[in-house]
């Protein structure tokens, strides 16, 4: 049996002892050429171990170590005919969510943010390479959240961000689609390394808030999807009521086949027929939940997108949340059963909106709520963390409004 090796996404060989150096939040693939049972068992105290995805035949996860020297770690593969090999691990000390994450922007990109909060700072990459940097400040007392130093900050500045397990959410001065000079304003980010890498586990049904920006203005779309046949297919309700994928007419259902992209954590979205490039996404596992993220160039229609969904569920329940949306401001959102209403503050200047919420017509999807103020109508969705706001399509006031929160 043969075992290889990766540390963040590069092969990986063994110093003079034999051990592996690992950072950490740094994603650790350990690959076999034959099945094999895998037995892993922290060497000593600090150091622990967050599994992203295990096979039969692949073993890969991320190492924290809380302690304030190098720890160790001893993986073990068992194949059969009592054959096994052992691998050793040095954990090195650092906070665990060091490292790149892979953001997904309401601006309608897909870019790169690296973090150092030992160091507290960062650096945005965009996909034409174009780098900005800065520091992060902690927002006291939470250890979890804080704010972005920029240049591109401007007024008002809502950059700022609440971290979660391999994620972060938060709002940055992304470039402003379609504007030349390029011109940059404070708008809604989900950046992940939590990854679904496996095809069979893509598997779900999604509710899914859709913006996206074009030369000729913004727009907004809500639809359930559906993911099925192991990973391998997609299923999109088009239709401008918003059906349970199942209650869709059939003439209203896109149906597109799912491939692995070349970048890691990416799958691509193609015309069944024609094999037509539609799109990328990926699948992403927030804090236990997994939320859909798509962001990039739409190859339809040349605008720029945003898309995420979450879970398909039997009810919205209440919470409260703090978050960002793309008329750039921040917001504090609570929802309440009693009388059912989302509300929302805004800051600079202080503005509270209050939207009665109601369930949708019994052949739509039960985990999204309208939610109404006067003539202005938006749809809400939730998963255990994300809160989502998203205005109505077609209507000037609402179309292309996108609000994220992180639910407390």
């Amino acid at each position: 049996m043969k075992l290889t090796v990766e540390i963040a996404g590069s092969a990986a060989t063994p110093d003079g002892a034999g051990k592996y150096t690992v950072l950490p939040g740094q994603q650790v693939v350990v690959k076999a050429s034959d099945s094999a049972a895998w037995l892993g068992s922290a060497q000593g105290t600090g150091v622990t171990r967050t599994d992203v995805d295990t096979t039969a035949t692949q073993w890969i996860s991320r190492f924290a170590n809380s302690g304030a020297t190098d720890g160790s770690f001893k993986l073990v593969a068992s194949a059969s005919s009592d054959r096994s090999k052992e691998l050793n691990f040095v954990v090195r000390t650092g906070d665990y969510r060091n490292g790149d994450y892979m953001v997904f922007a309401a601006n309608g990109s897909r870019q790169t943010l690296s973090v150092d909060f030992d160091k507290k700072t960062y650096d945005v990459t965009d996909a034409a390479g174009d780098k900005t940097s800065g520091m992060l400040v902690p927002s006291p007392p939470s250890t979890d959240a804080g704010t972005f130093q920029s240049s591109r900050n401007g007024i008002p500045n809502i950059s700022s961000f609440q971290s979660l397990t391999d994620s972060i959410v938060g709002a940055f001065p992304f470039a402003v689609p379609f504007l030349s000079p390029v011109t940059y304003a404070g708008v809604p980010f989900v950046a992940t390394r939590a990854f679904v890498v496996t095809q069979a586990k893509l598997d779900g049904t999604y509710d899914r808030a859709r913006i996206e920006v074009t030369n000729a203005g913004q727009g907004s779309a809500i639809a359930q999807i559906q993911i099925s046949g192991g990973g391998t297919v997609m299923k999109q309700c088009t239709d401008l009521h918003i059906y349970r994928i199942e209650n869709c007419p059939p003439a209203s259902v896109a149906t597109s086949s799912v491939e692995a992209d070349g970048a890691t954590g990416l799958w691509t979205l193609k015309d069944a027929v024609t094999g037509t490039l539609l799109g990328r996404f990926g699948i992403a596992n927030i804090d236990g939940d997994k939320v859909y993220l798509s962001a990039g160039l739409s190859p339809a229609t040349g605008g720029q997108v945003l898309a995420i969904g979450v879970p398909a569920a039997a009810g919205y329940a209440d919470f409260n949340a703090g978050g960002w949306a793309t008329d750039h401001t921040l917001n504090i959102s609570a929802v309440s059963s009693a009388p059912p209403q989302y509300s929302l503050s805004s800051t600079g200047p202080v503005l509270v909106t209050t939207l009665a919420l109601s369930a949708l017509a019994a052949d739509s999807p039960t985990g999204i709520r309208s939610a109404v103020s006067g003539a202005d109508k938006y749809f809400a969705m939730r998963s255990k963390r994300l809160d989502l706001l998203i205005g109505e399509p077609g209507k000037p006031a609402t179309q292309g409004f996108l609000h994220v929160g992180v639910i407390q």
